[in-house]
């Protein structure tokens, strides 16, 4: 059985992703083991903006989509102003985030901010994943959509990655 760390990694390396940048974090650890594991060259970055940006110069540079990884609230608030600047540069960019358990949204848990609220008018696409078995498709679905007609940033989000497909 895959856990979601490692499907996220199977379906980045399906699009032929060879970079995901990062501010390493709880949140995303699954993620990056298995895209290390795979293959995928995880470089960790002193801030979430500067990820952003240098998946931006991926998207601009080669025939993959540039991704970033964060994690959940002020990981993720870091980021606003560089997605902003690949909106209005019409970038595709996948910004990958944790986000606080369900059962934990709404109680004052640490890092619960309503993301895909902020993301909504920067991104063409925003999902929060909160099935493991659900993770490949929100995946593969937003980077259709970041390169369909105008391109641009999309946001997918997921509550947990431990459980299992």
């Amino acid at each position: 059985m895959r856990h979601g760390g490692s499907i996220i990694a199977d379906t980045l390396y399906q699009h032929d992703v060879e970079f995901i940048f990062t501010l390493c974090g709880g949140h995303i650890s699954p993620i990056l083991v298995a895209c290390s594991k795979k293959g995928i060259r995880v470089v960790d970055v002193r801030h979430e903006a500067t990820a952003v940006f240098a998946a931006d110069a991926v998207s601009r540079l080669s025939p993959s989509i540039g991704v970033a990884a964060v994690t959940a609230g002020p990981g993720l608030t870091n980021t606003l102003t560089a997605i902003k600047n690949v909106q209005m540069a019409q970038i595709p960019v996948l910004l990958l985030g944790g986000a606080t358990a369900t059962i934990l949204k709404g109680r004052g848990s640490l890092q619960d901010i309503d993301q895909l609220a902020l993301l909504r008018p920067l991104t063409k696409h925003q999902a929060l994943v909160k099935r493991v078995k659900n993770i490949a498709n929100e995946i593969n679905k937003a980077i259709i959509i970041a390169q369909s007609d105008v391109p641009g940033p999309v946001s997918v989000s997921y509550t947990h990655l431990r459980g299992h497909e």
